[in-house]
C-alpha cells in the first residue's frame, strides 16, 4: 500500500517545469499511438501537425497542468468527433476542417513568436534608453563634482595666499622699520601678523576637519558653558571695527556643549556676518530659552542677525553642503571655501543641536542663522559687559 502512494507524492514534488513538459510528451505520444487506428494516412499527418502545434504553445505559453490536462480531455473528443464525423461526412470536408484548423493554429504560433519578439525587442530598447539616461545622469554629476572641486581648490589657494600676505607684509615692515617705530605701532603690526596666522590656521583646520568628517563620527565631552563669555572671546577674533555689535544674552545663560567646538561654530557664523554685510550696520547675536518645553533646563536657540544680501529661498537647500557657495559668491569679492557652513552643521548635530537659516533673500533685510543647544546650569557667572 505504502509503495502504491509513493508514485503519485514523487509527481506532486516534481517542479512545474517538468509536469507540464511530460504531461505534454505523454498527450502527445498516446494520441499519435491511438490516431492510426481511426484515421487515413493523411489525416494522421495533419492531426500530428495540430498536436504539434499545440505542445509548442503551451511550451511558449507555460499553460498550467491544469489547464494543459483540460485542453487535452477536450482535443481527444475533438478528435473522436472528427472520428464519428469521418463515417458520415466525405473525407474532403473532414480534410479541409483539419486543414483550417491547422493553418489557424499556425497563425496563432506565428503571431506568438512575433509578439514575443517584439516584446524583446521594446524590452531591450527600453533599457538601452535607461541605462543611456543613467550614464548621462552620472557623466552630468561627475562634471558638478569636478566643478567644485577645481572651484574648491581655487578658494583654497585664495584664501592661503590672502592671511600669508597680510602675516608676510606686517612682518616685513616690522623688520625693516623696526628702529623707527614705537612700542604701540609695534604691538599693532604684530596683531594684524597674528591674526593673519589665526586665520591660516582657521583654515587649514577646516580642511581638516571636513576631510575627517566624511569617514569619522566624533563624539565631543559636553559641559557647561557660559554664552556671554564665550561669544566675547570669539569676537575677540574677529577685526569687526566697522560693525555694530550688539549681545542680546542673559548674563546666567548657558548651554551644554563642546567649548571649543561652540566657539568654532560662533566664529564660522559671526565672520560671515560682518563679512557679509555692509560696514556700518549691526550684527547681532542672541540666545533665548525655547519656549514650550517643560524640562528642567531647556533647549537654548542662538541666532545670529546680519543686514547682508540675504540667501535666495532656492539656494537654502544647499546652503550647508560641502564645498558649497552661492553663485553670486563665486565672482563677488567676498572670501570664502565653501566649508565653515559644513562644519558648522556637523559640530552643532555632534552636539545635539540643530542649525538652519531665516532669510527673505531680499537685500538689506539680511539672514539670521540659528541654531539649538541643550540647556545646562552655570555656577560662575561671567562678568558683565564693558
Amino acid at each position: 500500500m505504502l509503495r502504491g502512494y509513493a508514485l503519485p507524492k514523487q509527481l506532486k514534488q516534481l517542479s512545474p517545469k517538468i509536469s507540464w513538459r511530460l504531461c505534454t510528451l505523454s498527450f502527445l505520444l498516446c494520441s499519435i499511438i491511438l490516431i492510426p487506428h481511426m484515421f487515413m494516412p493523411i489525416e494522421r499527418v495533419l492531426i500530428a501537425l495540430l498536436l504539434i502545434s499545440v505542445a509548442a504553445l503551451a511550451w511558449i505559453f507555460r499553460i498550467k497542468l491544469l489547464y494543459l490536462c483540460i485542453g487535452g480531455v477536450i482535443l481527444t473528443l475533438l478528435l473522436f468527433l472528427c472520428w464519428i464525423g469521418k463515417l458520415i461526412w466525405p473525407s474532403s470536408i473532414l480534410l479541409s476542417s483539419l486543414l483550417g484548423g491547422e493553418i489557424l493554429l499556425a497563425e496563432a504560433f506565428v503571431v506568438s513568436c512575433l509578439r514575443t519578439a517584439m516584446n524583446v525587442a521594446v524590452g531591450a530598447r527600453q533599457q538601452k534608453i535607461l541605462a543611456d539616461q543613467q550614464m548621462a545622469l552620472a557623466l552630468e554629476r561627475q562634471q558638478h563634482l569636478n566643478e567644485l572641486k577645481d572651484q574648491f581648490l581655487l578658494n583654497v589657494s585664495h584664501e592661503l595666499r590672502t592671511p600669508l600676505t597680510e602675516v608676510k607684509g606686517y612682518l616685513e615692515l616690522l623688520r625693516e622699520n623696526y628702529t623707527q617705530l614705537d612700542a604701540d605701532s609695534m604691538r599693532e603690526f604684530l596683531d594684524h601678523a597674528t591674526h593673519g596666522c589665526n586665520e591660516l590656521e582657521l583654515l587649514v583646520d577646516n580642511v581638516l576637519e571636513a576631510t575627517q568628517l566624511d569617514v569619522l563620527t566624533t563624539s565631543y565631552e559636553l559641559s557647561s558653558v557660559s554664552l556671554v563669555k564665550i561669544v566675547q572671546e570669539t569676537l575677540e577674533q574677529i577685526p569687526h571695527e566697522d560693525h555694530e555689535i550688539v549681545i542680546d544674552i542673559p548674563y546666567d545663560l548657558a548651554a551644554l556643549a563642546h567649548r571649543q567646538q561652540l566657539k568654532r561654530v560662533l566664529y564660522n557664523l559671526l565672520s560671515n556676518a560682518i563679512k557679509y554685510s555692509p560696514t556700518h550696520t549691526v550684527v547681532t547675536v542672541s540666545a533665548t530659552l525655547m519656549s514650550g518645553q517643560l524640562a528642567a533646563c531647556p533647549d537654548i536657540c542662538f541666532r545670529v542677525q546680519d543686514l547682508g544680501p540675504g540667501v535666495p529661498a532656492a539656494d537654502m537647500p544647499m546652503l550647508f553642503q560641502k564645498v558649497m557657495r552661492l553663485k553670486r559668491d563665486l565672482t563677488g569679492s567676498i572670501r570664502g571655501t565653501g566649508l565653515g557652513l559644513f562644519i558648522s552643521k556637523q559640530l552643532v548635530e555632534s552636539m545635539g543641536g540643530r542649525i538652519w537659516v531665516e532669510s527673505t533673500g531680499i537685500p538689506g533685510q539680511g539672514s539670521c542663522f540659528c541654531f539649538t543647544l541643550a540647556g545646562a546650569p552655570i555656577t560662575l557667572l561671567p562678568l558683565p559687559l564693558k
